[in-house]
């Protein structure tokens, strides 16, 4: 990264709960900071005084009124008894998932710090592989997934989920925050700190980030394929990803031109007269509209048929579908790479 990264101290009694969070923000690669923890408040203090802190976050029962006097840029307390404590201290919730507190955290940095160093990643090229089928109910998902979880244990991936109803609130059973539409606000309105934004709305998932899709896709009915292809470059331009996983859908408005961009496409097939007549009619409008080029990308995949496909999302890298796909990475993505 073309930047240093800055301080960010965390001050509680509770080590296990100190550990935890440690551990947390430490596997956060992407995050700005470098983390610094303390359960003793007069170690903290000597710290601070020999170290520039751009953040101490400290919790209630640690808090001290001369804290608010300390050369800290900023300062929040992980509140514990629901009352304020403190002048000008920002409070947030300590019972809390550790990823709300990270949000909450780099939120607020975001809305105080005027102007925040944009961080450049140079000398990588992002691959984009995009997944889509003019054919449906044809395990798309569940492939998509199980290459990205998979390149995952290799290699920084992202996942985005295009589908118009996704379910992942309900597969996952949580709620989120924000989800892609997001990205694209603060892509157009706050481009400068969208490396910061990123980072609070990345969710993982067995390796795998991913940003939430939208819950109502009437949110991306006005999102073109431009708008897409932007946000991709400044991903690649602000992150370490080596690989972007796209599952598409109909829906997506300019989806050829983004199918354009993908240095490889796999269309799952699926045996019988009406999904090869959707196929046929698919692959004839993409030669009709000039999107040719499409098709040299495109791998046909028909899967075969497995004894047992994991229920969980998170379970996608084990079993006879995850080594099917294994084989699939070797030949299709680092072959044709090399």
């Amino acid at each position: 990264y073309i930047l240093v990264k800055k301080v960010l101290a965390l001050c509680d009694k509770e080590e296990d709960y100190l550990r935890h969070m440690l551990d947390y923000l430490e596997k956060k690669s992407r995050q700005p900071f470098t983390v610094r923890a303390f359960t003793d408040v007069d170690r903290l203090k000597k710290f601070v005084e020999k170290n520039e802190t751009e953040i101490l976050m400290v919790s209630e029962s640690s808090y001290r009124e001369e804290l608010e006097e300390w050369p800290v840029k900023h300062l929040l307390v992980l509140n514990e008894s629901g009352n304020r404590v403190g002048r000008n201290a920002e409070n947030i919730s300590k019972y809390q998932s550790s990823e709300g507190i990270y949000q909450a955290v780099i939120g607020s940095y975001v809305e105080k710090e005027g102007e925040i160093p944009q961080r450049i990643v140079t000398g990588r090229q992002m691959k984009i592989i995009g997944n889509y089928s003019p054919v449906g109910r044809c395990l798309q998902t569940t492939f998509a997934l199980s290459m990205g979880q998979i390149l995952a244990k290799k290699h920084k991936t992202l996942y985005l989920n295009f589908e118009a109803y996704s379910g992942f609130g309900y597969l996952l059973n949580r709620e989120f925050p924000m989800d892609i539409t997001d990205v694209l606000y603060y892509f157009r309105c706050e481009k400068d700190r969208l490396s910061y934004r990123l980072e609070g709305m990345i969710q993982t998932l067995n390796g795998l980030d991913y940003i939430p899709p939208v819950f109502s896709y009437h949110d991306l009915e006005e999102v073109g394929g431009k708008d897409w292809i932007d946000l991709f470059k400044e991903i690649e331009k602000i992150s370490e990803y080596e690989y972007l996983i796209l599952d598409l859908s109909d829906g997506m408005k300019g989806l050829f031109d983004v199918l354009r961009e993908c240095f490889r496409i796999f269309t799952i097939v699926k045996e019988g007269n009406i999904a090869e007549a959707k196929l046929r009619q698919y692959e004839a409008v993409i030669q009709s509209m000039d999107y040719g080029d499409i098709a040299v990308k495109t791998k046909r995949w028909m899967l075969p048929e497995f004894h047992r496909i994991p229920y969980g999302l998170e379970q996608l890298t084990h079993g006879e579908m995850a080594a099917y796909i294994k084989k699939i990475i070797e030949e299709e993505i680092y072959g044709h790479e090399s």
